[in-house]
């Protein structure tokens, strides 16, 4: 399994006067602090690091996501300037990677040059220069290498697994991160991952997914990116072409499933071939052609800003459709992807704590990916797959139980998914709160989704029981329904 690291130096080459471009750089200062999930109630210790990151127009300065999410304090300095101003998080796009942030303090940008972006995507083969701050130097560095691919792939910080990203060589140091790319005076990306099982292989976010942030957030919001919401085959075995009675000069892709509440719901079914996106063909092998050579389909849905029109031309029944609609982003059951800014839900119970899973519920576990709860993992990667109790909202699960004489008999129990209490279903973890008023005569019954025998509790007892829990194990509140913290943005 390939690991990537979120903080590199990309080499490059530039023109135009490198003077002018270390005006326009800034050493970033965050300080953060990260929720443990396994113990909802707490934080972790604060994290001090260092990134990069340029002054753009209008005041701004472009950085990584990464360098300054769940950052409760964040200061940033020029080069040959002692002092240390304090910046706020204007905008935060974690999918991307990108954030803005402002600084009030009108004396900060005294001297400075804003970076203009690049309309190009660089040519494979030519050099460009990475400016920034690596290994927590005070002078900027500048470094240089040759672009090797532009593809479609994951960015680590969030998981968002097919946005376009840039390879070069590169010399690899902590704190590059954020640090603008130059080809010709402009910036052609921002520094943001490395390939840890290769060797110097890093990564740079290119302009269109810049310019798409950029873009996004003039409404005062990161509204993030599309999804087309299908699951899909490729066309490459000719036989089944035929058996789709498809015309031997016409390609496309197979949709097996279009997923329900999704954006293509309504509009697109299952078993349409998608011929064309926006009048670009699509190969049987899921590509388009782009710049010199090839990149997967989905470039064009990353393309769109949410709530955008998209017209996909679909072959279906023999026929030729065009159908146009609008893309909105992926709404799933379970937060798929990295979450930041935000604390993690429960409640508590007779002891017992109620959450909702989750991907950072996962990561609780070491190599989560190997050795989380078993049942969670299924839950979580195949639940939309094999149209798991498709009423839920979201998966509410038993974290652990908090010891006491109320549940003494249960205490051992975690790591189940709860299906009913007191006869209710339970879609959220707001039904928990609820169910609970209705006891099933003198006690209240938990149905779990893996059988077995149900955990009752004696409903007169849980009043005290739950004060003192609280009490004894030191919560400052028996429940948290809402994740929003109130810092950063989004």
């Amino acid at each position: 399994m390939m690991l990537f690291n979120s903080c590199i130096s990309i080499p490059g080459s530039q023109t135009g006067s490198i003077n002018r471009i270390r005006t326009g750089i800034v050493k970033i200062y965050p300080t953060s602090i990260r929720p443990l999930y396994y113990i909802p109630w707490r934080m972790d210790q604060n994290e001090t690091a260092t990134g990069s990151g340029a002054i753009i127009e209008g005041n701004l300065i472009l950085t990584n996501a990464h360098v300054v999410s769940d950052a409760t304090y964040i200061e940033v300095q020029k080069e040959n300037d002692p002092e240390k101003y304090r910046a706020e998080v204007l905008y935060i796009g974690h999918q991307c990677d990108l954030a803005l942030l402002s600084v009030e303090n009108p004396l900060f940008f005294k001297g400075t040059t804003p970076l203009l972006l690049s309309g190009e995507v660089p040519e494979l083969k030519s050099t460009v220069a990475t400016f920034g701050y690596p290994n927590n130097g005070d002078r900027i560095s500048i470094t240089e290498g040759v672009i090797s691919r532009v593809e479609m792939g994951s960015y680590v910080h969030s998981m968002y697994t097919s946005l376009l990203h840039i390879q070069t060589d590169a010399a690899i140091n902590t704190g590059n991160s954020g640090g603008p790319v130059i080809q010709d005076g402009k910036i052609v990306g921002i520094a943001f991952q490395t390939l840890s099982s290769g060797e110097n292989i890093g990564y740079l976010i290119p302009v269109p997914i810049i310019r798409h942030f950029l873009e996004d957030v003039k409404d005062g919001q990161f509204d993030g990116f599309p999804t087309l919401g299908v699951y899909i085959n490729k066309l490459e075995n000719p036989d089944y072409r035929t058996y789709l009675k498809m015309p031997e000069e016409m390609s496309g892709i197979f949709m097996n499933r279009v997923v329900k509440g999704g954006p293509s719901e309504n509009y697109l079914l299952d078993g349409d071939v998608i011929l064309s996106i926006d009048g670009v063909n699509i190969a049987n092998d899921g590509t388009i052609a782009f710049e010199n050579g090839r990149i997967s389909f989905s470039y064009l849905i990353s393309l769109k800003q949410v709530g955008e029109n998209i017209s996909c031309t679909v072959w279906r029944n023999g026929e030729v459709k065009t159908i146009e609609y609008p893309l909105n982003s992926d709404k799933g059951r379970i937060s798929w992807y990295n979450e930041y800014e935000s604390l993690p839900r429960y409640y508590i119970f007779g002891g017992i704590i109620f959450q909702v899973l989750s991907r950072e519920f996962l990561k609780s576990w070491r190599d989560w990916w190997y050795n989380a709860d078993f049942l969670f993992l299924y839950y979580y990667m195949y639940h939309d797959i094999d149209n798991l109790y498709p009423e839920r909202k979201e998966f509410v699960i038993i974290n652990q139980v908090l010891p006491d004489p109320v549940n003494t008999y249960v205490s051992d129990i975690s790591f189940m998914v709860v299906n009913t209490i007191n006869g209710r279903k339970i879609l959220s973890l707001e039904d928990v709160v609820e169910a609970f008023k209705y006891p099933e005569g003198s006690y209240h019954v938990i149905v779990l989704d893996s059988g077995g025998r149900p955990i009752v509790l004696e409903a007169a007892l849980m009043k005290q029981a739950n004060t003192r829990i609280i009490r004894q194990f030191g919560i400052p509140s028996e429940m948290r329904l809402d994740k929003n913290t109130g810092y950063g943005k989004e």
